[in-house]
């Protein structure tokens, strides 16, 4: 059920009913993701270009998840206080002007600033499209609508590499920043032309740093809380670590192109893809604890093959096919864990505090993309011409978020999985 039918003031902005409407909220939403894994083929291209190491290229994603990590609640309480259009355009014209200042740029050092500030304005999207969301819709349809928004972004890890992977067969790695800026610019003109404020009344005291900091001291100090965040979070940075330097390994170790590297990055995707479909499909129907326990113990299994092949090949004793599979094929099984821990952990993190459940999932949030952000810069620092760094990285943060599973946050696993869809559904 749809909340009251927009004035007639806004009748020129899309219906909310519409699929137009929806579709192009997940558009937004997705920009974030677009941002990120569009452009990972292009970090060694832009190491080479700017005659720089990997680990300063990749600084490029660090710098651009740093930025998201940042803008999550800040932008969450502008839009709490001023509205949800007014920031949404705002952000998204911010991060077209950042984009046109990556495709122009002449210095690594520039275009890493330019992606904190590209990282910052994407949060716009992705914060401001579930709100969006929360405001205009009821019960189930704001779970269909919600669905639709997850699927898009879903599927931006399986396209966005192969797409940039694509273009760098043709051209540079400048033209996939041009081509960013370009989505993000007709997007942010349809955004403006289409979009209508949905906030029905302001909260004048929403960016009151002493509320925010309140707020946030409260989840932190609860262990149910702020533990299953940790549990997914860890897992998404060790993916990330993955994802950034995958491209590095498949040129150094066995020999592919940077092309090449896209498209396995892709194929990640799809993992992630696949394990959340499963997880829906299982939800409803096997205990929270059940499914967490499977993917929390998948990772750390994965993780360890991972680092016995890497340290493996650069001992010598394994190369080629078999080598590129014993890292590819338990890394990928790694992200297809992430795709069953998010959706419970997300739910599990909020059902204690559901009176700030907006900022529990803000920050939960931020925590994840500040996770990333060091984990990426780790492996780089790290990435010596072997996956022995991508090892390291898939095998601490799963060790840590297993011992953070067991030791705290499985404790608090007794709602049942009828629940946590319930929650969904609220």
């Amino acid at each position: 059920m749809t909340r009251p039918s927009p004035s007639p003031a806004s009748s020129r902005y899309l219906d909310p009913s519409s699929t137009g409407f929806i579709v192009l909220l997940a558009l937004t939403t997705a920009m974030q993701a677009i941002g990120t894994t569009f452009t990972l083929p292009a970090l060694p291209a832009m190491a080479r270009d700017f005659a720089t190491t990997p680990d300063i290229a990749q600084l490029t994603l660090s710098a651009y998840l740093a930025g998201l990590a940042t803008g999550q609640i800040f932008l969450g309480a502008l839009s709490d206080r001023f509205g949800r259009r007014p920031v949404l355009l705002v952000g998204m014209g911010l991060f077209t002007v950042a984009g046109l200042g990556c495709t122009l740029a002449g210095d690594i050092w520039l275009l890493i600033a330019l992606r904190v500030l590209q990282g910052f304005a994407g949060g716009a999207g992705m914060i401001l499209g579930r709100a969006i969301v929360r405001d205009t819709f009821e019960r189930e349809r704001a779970l269909k609508a919600m669905s639709v928004m997850v699927g898009v972004m879903t599927m931006m890890p399986m396209v966005s590499p192969f797409l940039g992977g694509i273009v760098l067969n043709f051209a540079d790695w400048r033209w996939i920043f041009g081509f960013l800026t370009l989505i993000a610019g007709v997007l942010t003109v349809l955004a403006w032309l289409l979009i209508g404020e949905s906030l029905k009344k302001p909260d004048p005291t929403a960016t009151d740093p002493r509320r925010i900091l309140a707020n946030c001291l409260e989840i932190v100090r609860n262990p149910e809380a702020i533990s299953f965040p940790f549990v997914s979070s860890l897992i998404f940075a060790g993916m990330f670590s993955f994802m950034a330097i995958l491209p590095f390994i498949a040129i150094d170790s066995f020999g592919l192109t940077a092309a090449q590297g896209g498209w396995l990055v892709s194929l990640n995707g799809l993992a992630l893809w696949s394990g959340a479909l499963f997880n829906n499909r299982k939800a409803g129907r096997w205990p929270v604890r059940k499914l967490l326990n499977l993917s929390t113990g998948i990772a750390l299994a994965a993780s360890l093959i991972v680092l016995a092949a890497a340290l493996a090949i650069a001992a010598g004793l394994l190369s080629g096919t078999p080598g590129l599979l014993l890292i590819f094929l338990p890394a990928i099984a790694y992200s297809f864990t992430f795709g069953i821990s998010q959706p419970n952990c997300i739910v599990l993190s909020m059902h204690p505090v559901p009176h700030i459940a907006g900022t529990a999932s803000a920050l939960g949030s931020t925590i994840q993309m500040s996770l990333a952000a060091f984990l990426t810069w780790l492996a780089g620092y790290m990435y010596n011409g072997t996956p022995v760094a991508l090892g390291i990285c898939l095998a601490a943060t799963a060790i840590i978020s297993y011992l953070v599973y067991v030791m705290v946050a499985i404790r608090f696993t007794a709602v049942s999985a009828v629940s946590v869809v319930s929650a969904r559904r609220t």
